[in-house]
């Protein structure tokens, strides 16, 4: 080979160097027999040709990955904003509750948002803090979720009388660990249970207790050992007040019954109105002689009451010692049936001064 040759074939190794890396193609159609190469250029081609290919994958997947990398910028991106239509979505929904939403982080118990609601009532935006009396027992409550993980629920009444219904449950507000905290009113709630509660024990026109009432007393008293006297009472002549002046001076003359029915018992004592114009009244640990004294004064009030029509009453009393094992049906039974024999013996007698 001549310095000539040489320089031809040194000319052609450097075009395929700096010219075939473009498409990573380092094929070349043969030579001439004259250009023969030596076994080490065969050797130094193929290496060249192996890191020139092994360049253009680098760079083939630099390129994929810089394209993996926007994609998933973008699908991140379009997810926060997602998140952050959905968050205003949310904050809209709880500032049109009937409910106070209070959401403090979960380690600090700082308040990081209130609903509308709940501004209004004690919230104060300026110090981001609820604006009550200090020390309020209620935001201690509050702030007493914190680090708890289970959904919690309770009522809690406040310095005012106020009962609220509190569900707390956790969750990630805006990147931080937070408890959302769902506050009901329930006062008026409760005033109307505590209020049908005591209707289902108390007449309503007297202020007495009711029959279901009576019959548990009795009960109760009967369980414990408790001697008592029964006494069972009837208006006298209720009805023809009613039809002859109207029921509204019937209800008077109920009402005017029941208050002597309760000036005469003691704080011990069991008054109730069992039904229509019958009453009953336990007299706790009385004997029936001093019962039926009391039944008397009663009557005698009455008597000399000051109204348009005679007021009376009619009266049965049984004595129940302690260790007594009877239903109490059966005691009213007794007393309802004496108290029947009262009246009609009173009938007799008014029958007879009138002749």
């Amino acid at each position: 080979m001549t310095e000539k040759d040489a320089n031809t074939l040194l000319e052609q190794i450097r075009k395929i160097i700096w010219n075939s890396p473009a498409d990573g193609n380092l094929s070349f159609p043969p030579q001439d027999r004259k250009f023969c190469v030596t076994e080490e250029l065969k050797q130094l081609h193929t290496s060249i040709k192996r890191i020139i290919g092994q360049i253009m994958q680098v760079i083939n997947g630099v390129y994929k990955q810089q394209r993996d990398v926007k994609s998933a910028f973008l699908r991140l991106k379009e997810q926060v904003e997602k998140e952050r239509r959905f968050n205003r979505l949310l904050v809209s929904i709880m500032d049109s509750l009937k409910e106070w939403v209070i959401v403090t982080e979960k380690e600090t118990g700082e308040i990081l948002y209130a609903n509308e609601l709940a501004k209004k009532q004690f919230y104060d935006p300026e110090t981001r803090s609820i604006v009550c009396e200090k020390d309020c027992p209620f935001m201690a409550r509050l702030q007493s979720c914190q680090g708890q993980e289970t959904e919690q629920r309770y009522e809690f009444q406040c310095f005012h009388n106020k009962i609220f219904q509190v569900k707390a449950y956790t969750l990630l507000w805006e990147d931080k660990k937070a408890v959302v905290h769902i506050i009901t009113d329930i006062t008026c709630q409760k005033e109307n249970e505590a209020f049908l509660e005591v209707m289902a024990y108390q007449d309503e026109l007297t202020g007495l207790n009711n029959r279901r009432n009576c019959l548990e007393t009795i009960d109760r008293y009967m369980e414990k050992g408790v001697p008592f006297s029964i006494c069972m009472i009837d208006l006298d002549d209720l009805k023809q007040i009613n039809d002859q002046f109207g029921h509204l001076h019937g209800d008077d003359y109920i009402k005017l019954v029941s208050e002597e029915i309760k000036q005469s018992a003691g704080e011990e004592d069991f008054t109730c109105r069992y039904g229509g114009d019958e009453f009953v009244v336990l007299y706790k640990d009385c004997c029936e002689q001093d019962a039926v004294e009391k039944l008397a004064a009663i009557d005698r009030n009455l008597a000399d009451g000051k109204t348009e029509y005679p007021m009376s009453i009619s009266y049965g009393v049984v004595y129940v010692e302690a260790g007594t094992d009877v239903l109490s049906e059966d005691v009213i039974k007794r007393a309802d049936e004496k108290m029947y024999c009262f009246k009609r013996a009173r009938k007799q007698i008014n029958r007879k001064s009138t002749v």
